[in-house]
């Protein structure tokens, strides 16, 4: 009998974003399309209206397909290009 060990973690194809503000996930495993649409939206939320949070607050993570989701990322404060 063969056993095979199931990584804890799913494995994807394309690259997901976390998004965090002061360290809090606010939303996890974005696609790019629906990580620039919260993005922008969060952006403009803590910009125009008074808030607890600022723009230097947010900050995301890059997970790289093929790391699965609980894969080591990298954090940045701006967007993607």
């Amino acid at each position: 009998m063969i056993y095979r060990k199931k990584p804890p973690y799913k494995m994807t194809t394309e690259t997901l974003y976390n998004i965090y503000a002061r360290g809090e996930c606010l939303y996890k495993n974005l696609s790019k399309s629906e990580f620039n649409n919260k993005w922008i939206e969060l952006n403009a939320i803590v910009g125009l209206m008074k808030t607890d949070y600022t723009e230097e607050d947010l900050t995301y993570i890059k997970l790289p397909a093929n790391s699965g989701e609980n894969g080591k990322g990298s954090v940045k404060g701006e967007p993607p290009e």
